[in-house]
C-alpha cells in the first residue's frame, strides 16, 4: 500500500524538488507585479507624488518584459 500525506505538509526534499523548476521566466513574471508593489509602497514611505513613484515600478517592470519577450525570449519547450 503506498503512503499518502494527508496533512499537507511537503518534506524538504518535495519543496525542493519544485524550487528547482523555477527558471528565468517565472522570475521575471514575478518580478513585474513587485516592482509595482515595491515602488508604491516606497512613494508612501517617501511621501512621492503617486505617478511619479509608480514610474519607477513601470520603468523595472518594462525593462523585465522587454528581456523576457525581445531581448532574451524563449527558445522552446524543454524535455519535450
Amino acid at each position: 500500500m503506498v503512503g499518502r500525506d494527508i496533512t499537507g505538509l511537503d518534506t524538504v526534499a518535495r519543496i525542493a524538488d519544485r524550487l528547482s523548476t523555477i527558471d528565468r521566466y517565472d522570475c521575471l513574471l514575478g518580478l513585474i507585479p513587485t516592482a509595482l508593489t515595491v515602488a508604491a509602497l516606497v512613494g508612501q514611505v517617501l511621501d512621492l507624488p503617486t505617478e511619479a513613484a509608480l514610474l519607477g515600478g513601470v520603468a523595472i517592470a518594462l525593462l523585465a518584459l522587454l528581456d523576457g519577450l525581445f531581448f532574451r525570449p524563449p527558445t522552446g519547450l524543454r524535455g519535450a
